[in-house]
């Protein structure tokens, strides 16, 4: 597929926060989040926005939230879905294969050609990240479907970036230390996703896989829990909703105090 053009400005010059959502997403999740940003801190935000309406804009624009946004037509997905039709007979890509269908029933996907866009957006957010980031700067990159609950302590600045790690590396919490290397990190995640998509090789966990292999070979420490906590500690920044954890009484009480 060919990637849009990427519209908008990011002019930050200091520690901020990313996030990265659709506009379903966005009024879903995404208002949330920023406003429990500006209330629990004084942190800079930028988001990157896939299809938002004018109306999803302005917010951005009254909140003074950095925003960068494309317009993506679903058409595009169409090469990508056509080469899952068949069942895969090498077992590497069998697996992906796997992986997109069952993310397909979970998600109540319509074809796969919804879960191919679901999955670029996924991989997206670290490609439009690579892109507008040019000099040495720290950032948290965090899911948008999370609750922002107390201010961040900025970590130390040994290592390139820290990533909590479960079963593999989680995209869904990457905190970058400013450096050159964690720089250099975040350009090669996103040249190589990139890649991979301007190809037509999407497959859900794209953004994982590669995270896998890339982040060894990095100084990297493991990312405090309490930055994306999907175990909704009272003690934590982050409480962030994966999957059907976005159900919990907890998490929905918290998230009314800011829609």
């Amino acid at each position: 597929m060919i990637i849009p053009p990427i519209q908008g400005n990011f002019n930050l010059e200091d520690f901020f926060i990313y996030a990265a959502c659709d506009k379903k997403y966005f009024d879903e999740f995404g208002k949330i989040l920023i406003n429990s940003i500006r209330k629990n801190s004084n942190l800079s935000i930028h988001l990157h926005l896939f299809n938002p309406t004018d109306d999803q804009l302005n917010f951005c624009r009254k909140n003074n939230v950095s925003t960068t946004y494309e317009i993506v037509n679903p058409s595009v997905f169409i090469p990508a879905a056509e080469k899952w039709n068949t069942v895969p007979t090498d077992p590497s890509e069998l697996k992906k294969y796997d992986r997109t269908k069952k993310s397909m029933a979970k998600g109540y996907d319509k074809s796969i050609q919804e879960r191919m866009m679901k999955t670029y957006f996924a991989c997206a957010r670290f490609i439009r990240l690579s892109e507008i980031l040019n000099k040495n700067i720290s950032l948290f990159s965090m899911d948008v479907d999370a609750v922002f609950r107390k201010d961040l302590s900025r970590l130390p600045n040994g290592p390139d970036l820290y990533v909590y790690k479960n079963t593999q590396f989680l995209a869904g919490g990457l905190y970058l230390t400013g450096n050159e290397n964690s720089l250099r990190f975040i350009k090669e995640y996103g040249k190589i996703l990139k890649s991979s998509i301007e190809n037509d090789h999407i497959y859900w966990s794209l953004d994982q896989d590669v995270l896998d292999k890339l982040v060894p070979t990095y100084q990297y420490s493991e990312l405090p829990l309490s930055y994306i906590d999907w175990h909704m500690n009272p003690a934590s920044h982050v409480w962030t909703a994966k999957g059907k954890r976005k159900e919990l009484e907890v998490f929905k009480k918290e998230s009314s105090k800011y829609a």
